[in-house]
């Protein structure tokens, strides 16, 4: 048995690579990556693919492909009919910050993240240079937005105006939503929740020049 297990290893190790599969998070909508751009992070464009299986180190392959900015998470391992099985899951961006002439995305972790010149994630654009601490309250904000079908129809994009201010721009309408203090942000969005379903389709929203959420237990429509 010793000697069979022996032989197996020698002639698993001996074998060709032929193969790779790559499965992509296939839950994700974000598309920052597909099959030619991990075989280029992992294979040189002049190195071949078809190498022996004992040339391969599976925890290099796995740092190469962590160290990648959009690539949260891998695992790289060999079936026993010799094909080199990868798995990869995407960081996930929740905003696009625009600071001046500097952009970049911001992942539900409120870790900064490069633009790809591959792919653009379709996220809420906030704009404004935020503190690390503000960083994470805009997470969680648009985390909040998304997760509400009527905000997240509405909202499009946030803006930091001065220190603690904040204001959010609707899709519909051409008025400006005052949010001010961001800590509180969920009692203001219901208020604001309520006043959209009750007089949406009931006013001209085309009339109102700002929509105030920064008052306690009301909310403060200001007309043109």
């Amino acid at each position: 048995m010793i000697s069979l297990f022996c032989f197996s290893q020698k002639t698993h190790k001996n074998r060709t690579l032929k193969k790779v599969h790559i499965v992509i998070d296939p839950l994700s909508q974000n598309h920052f990556l597909n099959d030619e751009i991990i075989k280029n992070i992992l294979f040189s464009k002049t190195e071949k693919i078809d190498k022996k299986i004992d040339q391969l180190c599976i925890l290099r392959m796995e740092k190469k492909l962590n160290n990648y900015p959009f690539i949260k998470k891998s695992e790289v391992f060999l079936s026993v009919n010799g094909i080199l099985n990868i798995k990869i899951w995407q960081k996930e961006p929740i905003l696009r910050i625009k600071n001046g002439n500097k952009e970049y995305y911001l992942t539900k972790d409120a870790e900064n993240l490069e633009l790809s010149s591959f792919y653009s994630s379709k996220v809420i654009l906030a704009k404004g240079p935020f503190s690390i601490k503000e960083k994470k309250y805009l997470t969680n904000l648009v985390q909040y937005i998304n997760s509400d079908e009527l905000l997240k129809n509405q909202i499009i994009s946030i803006k930091k105006n001065k220190k603690n201010s904040f204001v959010l721009i609707p899709k519909i309408g051409n008025h400006h939503i005052i949010l001010g203090n961001i800590k509180d942000f969920k009692n203001k969005l219901n208020k604001l929740k309520a006043f959209y379903k009750q007089y949406l389709n009931k006013i001209d929203i085309n009339q109102y020049r700002s929509i105030d959420l920064q008052y306690k237990d009301q909310v403060v429509a200001k007309k043109r």
